[in-house]
């Protein structure tokens, strides 16, 4: 071995020293050298924050055994190739880091991203168009993307094991339903997790008969929000810009402190920082809070039927939930404030579903949310992706945690 420093960029120059090789192809050793090849420049990794290439110098033997001509294999580099099996390795590792570009891991590793490109397509080989088995407990959910057959891609998790089972193109019920077909195991599908997108409720019904739709929690649990808030920017608006009541209302610490559920909060007896007559003042949290609700009667209300919906949620059982859910409806109607009225008729039309969110507190898709964030983050450092497809292999290959060859992991490769 022999280091060599050249423009700023290391060249170590390897050889083998061995006299004998074994023959690849009858197992016998051999010393009879039939040529020397010219050497190969092979990138390698970064050594101390300097380029480092690898000069290999190979040479062709000859078995006298079975009359075999052979190049030495020294384990550094696949054949003929200019970057070395480890530079390789950590190309995919760093395909792994969904904050990382294609252009950017091209840049870190000293490669074009044409070679990026292509370590992708190898890792990612073997996923198929579809999903052949699926889990017990399947989540729908759907993220903004350019797929060349709508604005939305849809995705297909598992919840439960916290797995990405698929990306699809288009959210469609006829699509899915398409899709879907593949799979042999559809009755085995106890649990389908998703928000209140009828098209979705449509097609657990048609492709799995003898699953539970569950409505996500956080999605209902939005409308009831958005009620409170419905009623807070009225007041607003009410008040005018100069008021200190308008001013209250618009901080956006308060209005964490009326969507936050009373239980959640670490202490309200503690104390925070507000403007108040020009300067900075402490209040205590409690305090703060009912300076807000004395505002107006209605905010009071429908902060109070905000804390019941809480407490269904929080405290309820399955059995129980839709009787509490029923009585809560009452009180909204008979509250006669017209943004809950309007958001009960909601909760009403998929009641069933979101009781069955009480089935199990892990039935939500937390993870799946999650995500969809990670994948806005992909998009982002890329500025987008036009071609889906290799999008999709790059989100499969990220949440499925795959350095090497793809995994078929249940999945069919024969449409």
């Amino acid at each position: 071995m022999k280091i060599i420093e050249q423009n700023g960029i290391i060249e170590v120059e390897l050889k083998n020293k061995k006299d004998k090789v074994r023959c690849p192809l009858c197992n016998c050793f051999t010393n009879s050298v039939h040529s020397k090849l010219k050497p190969i420049r092979s990138k390698y990794l970064d050594s101390g924050g300097q380029e480092v290439n690898l000069i290999i110098y190979k040479r062709r033997f000859h078995c006298y055994k079975c009359n075999k001509i052979f190049t030495e294999e020294l384990g550094l580099n696949t054949k003929n190739g200019n970057v070395s099996n480890k530079t390789k390795i950590q190309i995919r590792k760093d395909l792994l880091d969904y904050n990382m570009s294609l252009n950017k891991i091209a840049i870190k590793n000293h490669v074009s991203d044409y070679l990026v490109r292509k370590e992708l397509e190898e890792a990612t080989s073997t996923i198929p168009d579809y999903i052949k088995n699926l889990p017990r407990v399947i989540s729908f959910d759907e993220f903004k993307a350019d797929t060349g057959e709508g604005k939305y891609a849809f995705i297909l998790n598992d919840p439960i094991h916290k797995k990405v089972l698929d990306i699809l193109p288009n959210r469609k019920k006829e699509y899915l339903i398409q899709y879907f077909t593949h799979c042999n195991n559809r009755h085995s599908v106890e649990f389908v997790i998703s928000d209140m997108y009828e098209p979705y409720l449509l097609v657990q019904q048609i492709m799995f008969p003898k699953a539970k739709y569950v409505v996500d929690k956080f999605h209902y649990i939005r409308y009831i929000l958005k009620a409170l808030d419905d009623i807070r920017i009225k007041l607003q608006k009410e008040y005018g810009e100069k008021s200190k009541e308008y001013k209250i209302l618009k901080n956006k610490k308060n209005v964490s402190l009326l969507r936050i559920y009373y239980n959640n909060v670490e202490d309200w007896y503690t104390y925070t920082k507000r403007y108040k007559n020009g300067k900075m003042v402490e209040i205590l949290k409690i305090d703060l809070l009912h300076q807000i609700l004395e505002i107006s009667d209605e905010l009071k209300r429908g902060y109070q039927l905000k804390e019941l919906f809480l407490d269904i949620i929080n405290h309820s059982t399955y059995e129980e939930a839709e009787t509490e859910f029923l009585n809560w409806i009452d009180l909204c109607k008979e509250s006669k404030i017209e943004e809950f009225i309007e958001a009960t008729k909601t909760i009403n039309n998929w009641l069933p579903y979101i009781v069955n969110s009480f089935i199990d507190k892990r039935y939500t898709n937390g993870f799946t949310e999650g995500t969809n964030n990670k994948i806005k983050v992909i998009k982002r450092n890329a500025f987008g992706y036009k071609n889906f497809k290799f999008f999709r292999k790059r989100i499969l290959y990220i949440f499925n945690n795959k350095i090497g060859g793809g995994s078929k992991n249940g999945r069919n490769n024969n449409k």
